[in-house]
């Protein structure tokens, strides 16, 4: 932790958003580590994604077809934070666990903002720059939009900054 003008100690925060994708475990544990090394409060959270009937590709499927799509998307959910509570039992600094269902994006966005994260550390699947252009991507939305609260000086302080997408499971 650090300490910001008048001596006033407050924690850093860090939100780890984590999925199913290769690079999700690597970027956890880049994450508690720098944690650890800031003395920082880490949020890990994960998005599940509903279909609904409205969703393009589900719109020919009976309701019940899609309740069942939805239950298996929490259930892989449930078990990755299972997971990543097991990854994370050994860390010096508090971790919190939090499942959301929702836009991914916006809900990484506002799970940051309500815990006044000075960080988010966020993995990407790595699609190609047609498919990223056309759909966009998590990581993508998350950096462009993110709005950090710094504590000190010990995190730079621009937006750019604030945000860690690993494009690459051998970058971490």
């Amino acid at each position: 932790g650090c300490k910001i003008q008048g001596g006033i100690y407050m924690k850093e925060k860090i939100l780890i958003a984590i999925d199913s994708s290769d690079s999700s475990s690597k970027v956890l544990a880049y994450g508690i580590d720098l944690a650890g090394k800031l003395d920082a409060e880490v949020k890990v959270v994960h998005v599940i994604e509903p279909y609904s009937k409205r969703s393009t590709i589900l719109n020919q499927l009976n309701p019940a077809m899609v309740k069942q799509t939805n239950e298996l998307y929490e259930l892989a959910g449930q078990e990755l934070m299972e997971a990543a509570k097991k990854q994370t039992a050994a860390a010096k600094v508090p971790v919190h666990y939090e499942t959301l269902v929702g836009n991914a994006a916006q809900q990484i966005l506002t799970a940051a903002k309500k815990s006044e994260a000075s960080m988010i550390l966020i993995g990407s699947r790595g699609m190609n720059a047609v498919a990223e252009f056309i759909l966009g991507s998590v990581s993508s939305k998350v950096a462009m939009y993110a709005e950090m609260y710094p504590r000190s000086n010990c995190i730079p302080s621009t937006r750019s900054s604030s945000v860690f997408i690993v494009l690459d499971s051998s970058m971490v």
